[in-house]
């Protein structure tokens, strides 16, 4: 089944990818960075501490985006929380001291379908996968590949938007430790306008544990996204966690950058 997936998620990228590339059309690349803290006890009794510094690429051509990002983490504490935020299943080493190191690589691929029917409705599915580049002993890295298909629709106007998501993730196994398991995740959202430059929205966020047994990850927050300029945005994010699976703050800030020497 794994492999079946996996199979399929390639298939997807890769054809996305050709489509893409072929395709004449006008392209924009933009990056991002930011730092993200979040602190949570994950049903135990000590807190750990998360400090990431992310590093984000984007590139899109007409209606499809490429994506890939990663980030510096530095932990404090004894939870194991590879998964994305979510308590681990205890796979890598009991950490008894601060770790940090890069985590692990997010890539993805998407294609759009904007203004369906000539109105502010759309679409949006995309292929996902995370490659094991943090260090999994050290609670930095799942240690195998996972996959995700996702889709979102929408409304987006000048007035504000709102949508919602559903996807199905395929998950690796590890040499050790208990067995991960395929699940479902789900989210919704929305934003208005506040003036020509600044943007206020919320978002909510659940998936099924990796880990059966486990809790269930969810959590939900508030942005504010500031436009600085016409190519530098920055946006302040905080969220709090609905169950001991996830963190109980979270705090963060994101810069995103559209170099014009790029994007004439």
């Amino acid at each position: 089944m794994v492999l079946r997936a996996q199979t399929i998620a390639l298939s997807i990228a890769a054809t996305l990818w050709a489509m893409a590339g072929a395709a004449q059309a006008e392209t924009r690349l933009s990056f991002s960075t930011g730092v993200d803290y979040s602190s949570g006890k994950y049903g135990g009794e000590e807190t750990t501490e998360i400090i990431a510094v992310p590093i984000g690429v984007r590139l899109t051509i007409d209606d499809w985006t490429f994506r890939a990002s990663t980030a510096y983490l530095h932990v404090d504490g004894p939870a194991d929380v590879s998964e994305d935020g979510e308590a681990g299943d205890g796979a890598g080493a009991a950490r008894v001291s601060t770790d940090k190191g890069l985590g692990d690589t997010n890539v993805s691929v998407e294609r759009a379908f904007r203004r369906i029917g000539g109105t502010g409705a759309y679409a949006e599915i995309s292929a996902r996968a995370r490659l094991p580049t943090g260090d999994e002993e050290r609670g930095l890295g799942v240690g195998t590949v996972d996959y995700a298909l996702v889709a979102e629709v929408g409304v987006s106007t000048r007035r504000g938007g709102v949508y919602v998501s559903a996807g199905q993730r395929w998950l690796g196994q590890r040499d050790d430790g208990p067995a991960r398991q395929d699940g479902l995740q789900a989210g919704a959202g929305g934003w208005v306008p506040i003036g020509a430059r600044t943007r206020l929205g919320a978002f909510a966020n659940w998936r099924e544990a990796s880990v059966d047994g486990n809790e269930e990850p969810a959590n939900a927050g508030a942005y504010v996204s500031y436009r600085m300029s016409e190519r530098l945005r920055v946006t302040l994010t905080a969220s709090g966690g609905l169950s001991d699976a996830s963190p109980d703050a979270m705090v963060g800030v994101r810069f995103n950058w559209l170099p014009g020497a790029l994007n004439q």
